[in-house]
C-alpha cells in the first residue's frame, strides 16, 4: 500500500515476524540510548545501523527517503543554531561578536540535529514493519486501554490520508486557478481558505464513516473485549528481548563509567 494512506510495508524479515512488545522495547531502550550520545560518530553508527534494519527488513528506499525529507529541515537548523548560540570551549576557527565556531560546536551541533533523525528513524522502524492490528494489540497487553490504542493507529492510518487529500484538494484548487504563491503572507493565508474549508468537510466525512463502521462493530458494547488473535511470546522474542537488554546494559555501564560518547569528536 502507497505510504499515502499506511505506514505498514508488509513483510517476512525477522523484523516484521517479531513481536510488537519487542520491537516496542527495542525503540525504548534505542531512543533512551540516544538521547544520551553527544558523539558524531556513534550517532552516524546508529542511522547506519537503523538504515540497514530498515533495508534488510525490505523498507522500500522511496520511504527512507521520504523520512529524510521530514527530518532534514529540523536537523540542519538544529545544528546551525547550535554550532553559532554555543560557544566552543576550544580555539575557535571563526570568531566574530558573539559567534565561535570550532570542529568541537559545530560535531556537537551535527550530531545533536542528526540525533532527532535517528530518533525518527527508529520510531519508524517500528512503525512500518507492524501491522495497526499488532500494534495495538501489543500496547493493550501492555496495560493501554484499548480505545487508546485504537485511537493511536486511527490517527497513524488517518493522518497520512488526510495529508493526500489535502494534496489532491490543493491540486484541484490550483488546476483552478487558484494562486498560492503571489501575494505577501496574509494574502497566500487567505489563499488556503478555500482548501481549509474542502478539507473540514472532507474530514467530517470521515468522521461519520469511521462512527457507523466502528458503531456497526458495537465498539464499547461490552465491558470486556474479546480478539480474535492473541500475542504470544515465541523462543525468538525472547532471544531478542535478552539480546535487546544486555546491550542497552552494557552501552549504559561504557557510558557513565567511561564516559562513552560524552564528546562530540572523540570516542
Amino acid at each position: 500500500m502507497s505510504l499515502m494512506y499506511d505506514l505498514y510495508q508488509p513483510g517476512r524479515s525477522p523484523l516484521h515476524r517479531a513481536d510488537p512488545r519487542v520491537k516496542l522495547l527495542g525503540v525504548v531502550c534505542a531512543s533512551a540510548a540516544l538521547l544520551t550520545i553527544q558523539n558524531l560518530w556513534l550517532i552516524l553508527l546508529a542511522l547506519a545501523g537503523v538504515h540497514g534494519l530498515l533495508l534488510g527488513a525490505g523498507v522500500r528506499r522511496e520511504r527512507i527517503l521520504w523520512i529524510w525529507r521530514v527530518t532534514l529541515p529540523t536537523v540542519l537548523l538544529i545544528a546551525i543554531l547550535w554550532a553559532l548560540l554555543n560557544p566552543t570551549p576550544e580555539e575557535p576557527w571563526l570568531a566574530w561578536w558573539l559567534i565561535r565556531l570550532s570542529a568541537y560546536n559545530l560535531a556537537q551541533g551535527l550530531a545533536i540535529g542528526l540525533r532527532i533523525a535517528a530518533l525518527a528513524f527508529v520510531v519508524f522502524c517500528w512503525l512500518f514493519t507492524t501491522e495497526q492490528s499488532d500494534l495495538v494489540l501489543g500496547l493493550v497487553s501492555l496495560g493501554l486501554p484499548y480505545t487508546w490504542g485504537l485511537v493511536l493507529a486511527m490517527a497513524l492510518r488517518y493522518l497520512p490520508t488526510l495529508g493526500s487529500a489535502f494534496r489532491t484538494i490543493s491540486e484541484a484548487q490550483q488546476a483552478r486557478a487558484l494562486d498560492l504563491t503571489r501575494g505577501g503572507p496574509v494574502r497566500r493565508a487567505k489563499a488556503y481558505i478555500p482548501i481549509t474549508v474542502a478539507m473540514l468537510i472532507a474530514s467530517l466525512r470521515t468522521t461519520q464513516h469511521v462512527s457507523y463502521a466502528l458503531e456497526s462493530r458495537a465498539l464499547g458494547a461490552l465491558p470486556h473485549r474479546t480478539y480474535l488473535r492473541q500475542l504470544h511470546f515465541r523462543p525468538r522474542d525472547w532471544a531478542y528481548t535478552i539480546g535487546i537488554l544486555l546491550a542497552t546494559g552494557v552501552f549504559f555501564w561504557a557510558r557513565l563509567a567511561l564516559g562513552l560518547g560524552t564528546h562530540p569528536l572523540a570516542l
